[in-house]
């Protein structure tokens, strides 16, 4: 058979195919289309943990926390793990704004503790405003990055601030949806005040408020970042007062300036407890070239 032949012979099969309503005419029309396809290469996801058990209350036996936070890079795309923090509206700003945080890498949820010393890598700034916590991540992978939060002195008492950090993973130009995980910085009550009496520079009388524990309770003052260096003799609710001469602050907590005193409970065998009772400031000068001191700041 000819090339013409069957170029016509096929031409009327068709004619023939579409007329009786054929599939096979549906067919034959098809397959001159084009066709098209997708494939799926890949997604983008993020999740965090760890931010649950931050929740913290500071006080004077609380005086910083340090915590784990693990970013995870759920989906299928090596990508970039970045973070945020935002304070939820309707809490305290000033607080966030007053919890100083760094935060750094490290191997483990097990290698960040209180005695973890801060390692390279690390960001700083507040609850308020921290520069992101940055890691690439293979598909799959997590990064634990461990935050230490510590109130500054102006941080308000009896206030509360529910911080979220904030975290997304991208690839490319991809970017998964934002995850957040919240937790809540609490502060304690005000600690009061003591009573503070000027001796013409040569020492100051501090005195805490009295209360109803029994009379023999014994107390110390306290100085350092952490309240921890004791300064001059013991004292109990019968004398109600320590004696504080410039000589007595040692010089590596300080030589002039202001001094904050913490007033605590002393336990049987004349150790700190948490408890504080009182709290003030003197201030260290110099007086006829000599050493000397006086209340308040």
């Amino acid at each position: 058979m000819s090339r013409r032949l069957r170029a016509l012979l096929a031409v009327l099969l068709t004619a023939a195919f579409v007329a009786g309503g054929s599939s096979a005419a549906w067919a034959l029309w098809s397959a001159t289309g084009t066709t098209a396809s997708s494939v799926t290469i890949g997604k983008t996801g993020a999740s965090l943990s760890g931010t649950s058990d931050m929740t913290t209350t500071f006080s004077s036996s609380v005086t910083s926390m340090t915590k784990p936070i693990t970013l995870t890079n759920s989906g299928s795309l090596a990508g970039t793990a970045t973070t945020t923090v935002s304070v939820v509206s309707g809490s305290s700003t000033a607080l966030a704004q007053a919890v100083s945080v760094v935060a750094w890498p490290v191997a483990s949820t097990s290698a960040c503790t209180a005695s973890t010393s801060v390692g390279t890598g690390s960001v700083s700034g507040t609850w308020a405003s921290l520069p992101s916590m940055t890691s690439k991540l293979a598909a799959g992978a997590s990064a634990v990055w461990c935050t230490r939060s510590t109130p500054t002195s102006s941080a308000p008492a009896s206030t509360t601030t529910n911080v979220n950090v904030n975290l997304t993973v991208t690839a490319g130009t991809w970017t998964s949806g934002i995850v957040q995980g919240g937790f809540y910085l609490n502060t304690s009550a005000a600690t009061p005040a003591f009573t503070c009496t000027d001796h013409s520079g040569t020492y100051v009388e501090v005195a805490w408020p009295t209360s109803s524990r029994p009379k023999d309770t014994w107390y110390g003052a306290f100085v350092g970042p952490d309240a921890s260096t004791m300064v001059g003799q013991k004292e109990q609710d019968y004398y109600g007062r320590f004696t504080l001469a410039p000589d007595q602050i040692p010089a590596n907590i300080a030589t002039s300036g202001p001094v904050t005193v913490t007033v605590k409970i002393l336990d049987s065998a004349g150790n700190p407890t948490s408890t504080v009772v009182a709290s003030g400031t003197i201030t260290l000068f110099t007086q006829n070239n000599g050493k000397a001191v006086r209340c308040g700041a």
